[in-house]
C-alpha cells in the first residue's frame, strides 16, 4: 500500500475514505513541554487564550478527577477559554457515571459549545456513562472509548478512544512520543499512528509541547495523511 492510501469506506457515500491524521494537544500545564512554550512571564490563566491564537482544540487529563472534583489549572474557565477552542476531557476509570455525568453538566455550563468531547479511560462503562451525559441533555459532545492501549514503535503510550457518538471519524488517538522525537522521529510516529488507524479524520492529541504540532502535520500532510 502506497503512502497516504488508508483501507476504508465513507458510510454516507459509499466512496472510499482516507485517512486524515490531525494532531493537536494535551494540555501539561506545569510541565517543561508545556510551559516551555508561552512567553515566560504569561500568566497560567492567559495560557488557553495564547494557545488558541494558533490551535482550536486541546484535550485536558486530569481535569476530571476520580471523585467528581473539576480542576481548573487555568483559573476561571468561562475566562480562561477562547471563544474558537474547542476542549476535550479525560473521564478516569474510578469516576462513577451518575458524579461523573454532573461534573461534565456543570462545566458544560460555563464553556457551552467550547466543550467539545469527553474521552472514557480504558476500563470506564463508556456505555452507561453515554447514557448519562445522553440523559442530562449533553447528546452533541463528541464521545469516544473505553480507551485501548495499543503498543507502537517511537511511542511511550498510545491509547485509542473508538468513537461512540458525535465525532466526524472513527476515533481519537492519545498519545506520548518516546523522548523528545526529531523529525526523523516524528515521522516514525505518524507512520505507526498511520498503520493502524482507521480511515477518515482523526484527532491526535500529543503530550508534547503545541511547537511541535505544525511540523507534525506538515510530514502528516507530505506523507499523504495530513489533515
Amino acid at each position: 500500500m502506497a503512502a497516504g492510501e488508508s483501507p476504508g469506506t465513507d458510510a454516507g457515500t459509499g466512496t472510499t475514505a482516507r485517512l486524515r491524521l490531525q494532531p493537536a494537544v494535551a494540555a501539561r500545564p506545569g510541565t517543561p513541554a508545556w510551559d516551555g512554550h508561552f512567553p515566560e512571564r504569561l500568566p497560567g490563566d492567559w495560557q488557553l487564550a495564547y494557545l488558541g491564537h494558533f490551535r482550536s482544540r486541546v484535550l485536558l487529563p486530569g481535569v476530571l478527577a476520580d471523585d467528581a472534583t473539576v480542576a481548573a489549572p487555568f483559573g476561571d474557565w468561562d475566562e480562561a477559554v477562547p471563544p474558537n477552542l474547542r476542549l476535550t476531557l479525560v473521564w478516569p476509570r474510578a469516576l462513577p457515571v451518575a458524579a461523573g455525568a454532573q461534573a461534565v453538566v456543570g462545566l458544560a455550563g460555563e464553556l457551552g459549545e467550547r466543550l467539545d468531547g469527553v474521552l472514557f479511560a480504558p476500563g470506564v462503562d463508556a456505555s452507561a456513562a453515554r447514557a448519562a451525559l445522553h440523559d442530562a441533555g449533553l447528546e452533541r459532545l463528541m464521545l469516544a472509548g473505553p480507551g485501548e492501549a495499543r503498543e507502537l514503535a517511537g511511542v511511550e503510550r498510545a491509547c485509542w478512544y473508538p468513537c461512540l457518538a458525535g465525532g466526524e471519524g472513527p476515533g481519537v488517538w492519545h498519545v506520548t512520543p518516546a523522548g523528545t522525537p526529531d523529525p526523523a522521529g516524528w515521522r516514525a510516529v505518524v507512520e505507526a499512528l498511520a498503520g493502524v488507524t482507521p480511515a477518515g479524520p482523526v484527532p491526535v492529541f500529543l503530550d508534547a509541547s503545541p511547537g511541535v504540532l505544525d511540523d507534525v502535520r506538515t510530514i502528516a500532510k507530505l506523507l499523504g495523511w495530513g489533515p
